[in-house]
């Protein structure tokens, strides 16, 4: 690998992290493209197969007398089973093993290491396996937490919806750069990344949803146009049957295609806001001067954090964030429904 000098760290707001993460991503693009498409463009090619079995079978569904009868169909448990078996896979090999990969690459490119793809896979060991054992505690604790805002009323109600959304949305994504930088086993980096986050709360979940943002219009943008195309055009393809296999062919293929631009740069900048939260609340950037190594700086020890686990400001926040999220549903709801009750009066 090709050796460069360390970059010099500082505390980064929120424009110029997002300027960090584009400039990484844009000088690595094929390689980290690669690295996700090596795991990720075969198994959505199962998946593919499997809405296209799905797909041909509902078009039969009016010679069926009972959704029974649909569901004992050759070709629709096909479909099923293959799609159960790609989400298993898909857990694995993308969020597993390829994101542990993107997450090494990152951070070797972001300290001066050019890396290829198969230096990535390498580069991660059998890191992979806490990876996965973490991601199954993630999915063990959002069960609790929907059990905490079911069964227990009023603070349960309120907080629940909204720690589930920081589970989900930042402490999911950010355990793959503790476990594959510092080398955590499953259940201590869930306990590490949570604590990481937390200390930057509302700093981080912005910055989540300037990505969310950025998502809609890599992926869901391209996909909407594709759709309304596709209605236009689904006429010309022949019978129902052949509409509905070309429609969930085409949009699969374009799913793909804008996903695996969008992931790598969201895993680059979850990586980035892992070393940003560690030069604010750590000092990494002093320890790497120390050290003139990032991989030692980024794996020495941490003195055993006697913080609390859920303490009453968390409470809060996870409240807030319930109410805020209900608010922005009822809004982005209330615009749509808006919009087109608009539409619908100007063509009557």
């Amino acid at each position: 690998m090709e050796s460069q000098p360390l970059p010099a760290l500082r505390p980064l707001r929120l424009g110029e992290l997002l300027d960090q993460a584009i400039r990484l991503y844009r000088r690595n693009f094929m390689t980290f493209i690669g690295i996700i498409a090596l795991v990720y463009v075969p198994l959505m090619v199962l998946q593919t197969a499997a809405t296209a079995l799905m797909s041909s079978s509902l078009t039969d569904i009016a010679s069926y007398g009972t959704p029974s009868e649909l569901f004992l169909n050759g070709s629709y448990q096909v479909g099923v089973l293959l799609s159960l078996v790609v989400f298993v896979l898909r857990i694995t090999f993308v969020q597993g093993i390829a994101t542990g990969a993107m997450t090494r690459a990152v951070a070797d490119n972001y300290f001066g290491r050019k890396t290829s793809i198969l230096d990535a896979y390498r580069g991660i060991g059998k890191s992979w396996l806490p990876l996965l054992g973490a991601l199954l505690f993630v999915g063990l604790i959002m069960m609790a937490a929907i059990l905490w805002g079911i069964i227990v009323p009023c603070i349960g109600w309120f907080t629940g919806p909204g720690m589930l959304a920081f589970i989900v949305w930042a402490i999911g994504p950010m355990v793959a750069p503790v476990v594959v930088l510092e080398g955590r086993g499953a259940i201590d980096s869930v306990q590490r990344a949570w604590y990481l986050v937390r200390r930057r709360f509302w700093s981080v979940l912005l910055y989540i949803f300037v990505l969310f943002l950025f998502s809609l219009l890599i992926v869901n943008g391209p996909l909407a146009i594709v759709n309304v195309i596709l209605t236009t055009v689904a006429p010309s393809f022949g019978d129902m049957t052949t509409q509905l296999v070309v429609t969930a062919v085409v949009q699969a293929i374009v799913s793909i295609v804008f996903l695996l631009i969008y992931y790598p740069l969201q895993m680059t900048a979850f990586t980035l806001i892992y070393f940003d939260l560690r030069v604010r609340t750590e000092g990494f950037d002093l320890a790497l001067l120390t050290t003139s190594d990032a991989n030692q700086a980024l794996s020495s020890p941490l003195q055993q954090s006697k913080e609390t686990l859920v303490t009453g400001v968390d409470l809060g926040n996870f409240a807030i964030l319930t109410l805020a999220s209900a608010g922005l549903c009822i809004f982005s709801y209330s615009l749509l429904f808006g919009g087109i009750f608009f539409l619908s009066s100007l063509f009557n």
